[in-house]
């Protein structure tokens, strides 16, 4: 798992395990509310199994900013911002998640340079992916933005060798890319008219990968 971390690139297997095992966790069920928008953040959270939702409220809609998975860490954005939570996180999937304050993370990163360098590179990742999304928002159709948005999750799929997307549906995707139910379901009618994806139990198979490219402009 340690290799697996983020958070701890460059870093070797010992001192990883080292931290790891001094960090209390807890496990979560799904539909549980980590934080709320605007509750202040005194921990940071570092995933060790399960799936989170990052949203906000606009207008008495959600808009999904995006998905916390296995590995990843939260929380860290509020700790050099001095805020509140910018939006609110709900466990979407069981799991366990490893804890530590605000302060014991600081003293992790004046003995673990390296974390900081790793702090930079996870902001910048994220936002490049929030640039795509404003992009989507701005630039392109409901039919684009949810081809884009389904090339997304497969890029980010622990199935993406076998083409398919888990953990998403139709009223995702709307949330994400600011459509309405309908016309996201139009487009999958669409898409699967077209043989370029297969609705199946729980998942979404892709079955013409250059095609759903192609439609997303990429």
């Amino acid at each position: 798992m340690s290799k697996s971390i983020q958070l701890f690139d460059g870093m070797t297997d010992e001192q990883v395990q080292t931290i790891l095992s001094k960090l209390p966790s807890r496990k979560y069920k799904k539909n549980h509310m980590l934080i709320f928008e605007d509750d202040p953040i005194e921990k940071i959270y570092i995933i060790k199994s399960g799936m989170l939702k990052v949203y906000r409220m606009h207008e008495g809609k959600e808009l999904i900013l995006g998905f916390v998975k296995k590995h990843e860490v939260l929380g860290e954005i509020e700790l050099f911002s001095d805020g509140n939570a910018l939006s609110s996180v709900e466990v979407i999937e069981d799991g366990e998640i490893y804890y530590l304050s605000q302060a014991d993370f600081i003293t992790l990163l004046n003995e673990n340079k390296v974390l900081l360098k790793n702090i930079f590179r996870i902001y910048n990742q994220r936002f490049k992916a929030l640039n795509r999304q404003i992009q989507n928002l701005t630039f392109h159709s409901v039919h684009t933005r949810v081809c884009r948005t389904l090339l997304d999750f497969l890029e980010n799929s622990d199935s993406s060798a076998d083409l398919i997307i888990q953990h998403t549906n139709q009223s995702t995707i709307a949330s994400i890319i600011g459509a309405t139910r309908e016309s996201v379901s139009k487009t999958f009618k669409d898409l699967q008219d077209e043989k370029i994806i297969a609705l199946e139990s729980k998942k979404i198979r892709i079955l013409n990968l250059s095609k759903l490219e192609a439609y997303a402009n990429i």
